[in-house]
């Protein structure tokens, strides 16, 4: 959909398969789209007129999901399909300009899955259920298990976008030595803008597979992950385990870090979450401190948990509570004065799946905090949860997609779904 920012009406729109959902929709100097969906990096005109469709596959020339688009230094479009292939594709052509296969270049293996071949949404309440049909398509259709699949960690060798540096490198996680490892991996950039070259840089050893996307520090210097993210969270999420984890970017490439071995870098320092993996990405300054949120899928913290947290290497500098019982509920997106997100109170109900009580009901709202402090400085209703996240315009004005998951999966409560403006 493009919308007129001023009313909020439609200006136009075009369908697509419902993994477009995995990716944002970035937009170059010109007002072009680019977005991935299916198994293609698709770029539209500002009109919604298709410029250019690349196809993307695995090393074996089979049809690969890509997993959202980032912009590069250079010039190039930056994207991952779900098999570890990443791409680096030509913005005006979409012709593939360099390839590289995390599986075979490091020899990693996809992270072991539930076990079974199951689809979770058929042991859900038919009030869910139908609220699942209704965002992913029937339960026959591809979209639907791949839509819903995606939400828990698709287990899949990839599943998250990847994060590219000021100086072009990219930066994947993905399947790892063993089914129960991920790793994170740095992809070198070299030659020419006309002719770059993908190639291997090194790589840390995570726990499991993760739904988690770097993120990097301006400046180049730090790298930031939260691993454990798998989908067994969600049928245990009492029993998930992780941390955040933080790679000194300078140090791993010049083999300071405290991995001797110069094609692994070693963590410079932990933080373990106290309650379940988080799925997204938490925020790291230029210094090196990270923010990020705590969420847990048992609804069981006490109303004077953390919510959000701001950590270094020294030790935790605040830690939030949010009022009335509230949950953070998206990713976190921070400026250069406020953390701004989506908060929701569940109230769990009696029916859920082993481990995990669906949501009978939720309230929700967008909440700003300030940076330094963690003070909640103003918050204001909404329809639905947010989970994806909010965006910031060039005045001010806050842009909240509600995708809803709490409100999907909650028994007493249909999702509204949208998009919502508020001006500064």
């Amino acid at each position: 959909f493009a919308l007129d920012t001023n009313t909020g009406q439609y200006l136009w729109c075009r369908p697509y398969h419902t993994s477009i959902e995995r990716s944002s929709v970035e937009v170059d100097e010109d007002g072009h789209l680019y977005f991935t969906v299916s198994e293609a990096v698709i770029s539209l005109t500002a009109m919604g007129e298709e410029r250019w469709r690349a196809d993307l596959t695995n090393v074996q020339g089979e049809a690969a999901g890509g997993w959202g688009v980032h912009f590069t230094p250079q010039g190039h479009v930056a994207t991952v399909t779900s098999s570890g292939r990443v791409y680096l594709l030509d913005r005006l052509t979409g012709d593939p300009l360099s390839t590289l296969d995390i599986g075979s270049q490091w020899g990693f293996v996809s992270p072991e899955t539930f076990g079974i071949d199951l689809d979770p949404s058929s042991l859900l309440p038919e009030e869910v259920q139908a609220d699942i049909r209704s965002v992913w398509g029937d339960p026959s259709d591809a979209e639907q298990s791949e839509g819903f699949g995606a939400l828990l960690g698709s287990g899949k060798f990839v599943d998250n976008t990847v994060a590219v540096s000021s100086r072009g490198d990219v930066y994947v996680i993905s399947g790892g030595p063993s089914p129960q490892e991920g790793a994170v991996v740095q992809v070198k950039v070299t030659g020419s803008a006309d002719e770059p070259v993908l190639g291997r840089g090194w790589f840390a050893v995570t726990d499991q597979g993760s739904a988690t996307t770097p993120s990097i520090s301006l400046g180049d210097r730090y790298l930031v992950i939260s691993d454990g993210a798998h989908p067994s969270t969600f049928f245990n999420p009492s029993d998930a385990y992780g941390e955040i984890k933080v790679y000194d970017i300078e140090r791993c490439d010049a083999n300071q870090d405290s991995d001797l071995d110069p094609e692994r870098c070693g963590v410079a320092w932990s933080h373990p979450l106290e309650r379940s993996p988080m799925v997204g990405a938490p925020a790291i300054s230029a210094e090196g401190t990270v923010i990020y949120w705590e969420m847990g899928l048992a609804f069981d913290a006490p109303p004077t948990a953390a919510d959000v947290v701001a950590v270094n290497e020294t030790g935790v500098l605040w830690q939030t509570a949010l009022p009335d019982d509230m949950d953070w509920s998206s990713v976190v997106t921070v400026t250069r004065n406020h953390v701004i997100g989506s908060a929701s109170r569940v109230t769990p109900s009696e029916q859920g799946l082993p481990g995990f009580r669906l949501p009978h009901e939720t309230v929700d709202r967008i909440v700003v905090l300030d940076r330094f402090s963690g003070e909640l400085v103003w918050h204001h209703d909404l329809p639905d949860d947010s989970a994806a996240t909010v965006t910031v315009g060039p005045d001010g004005s806050l842009y909240v997609p509600m995708l809803g998951i709490f409100s999907i999966l909650a028994i007493n409560e249909r999702p509204t779904l949208g998009l919502m403006k508020f001006i500064p």
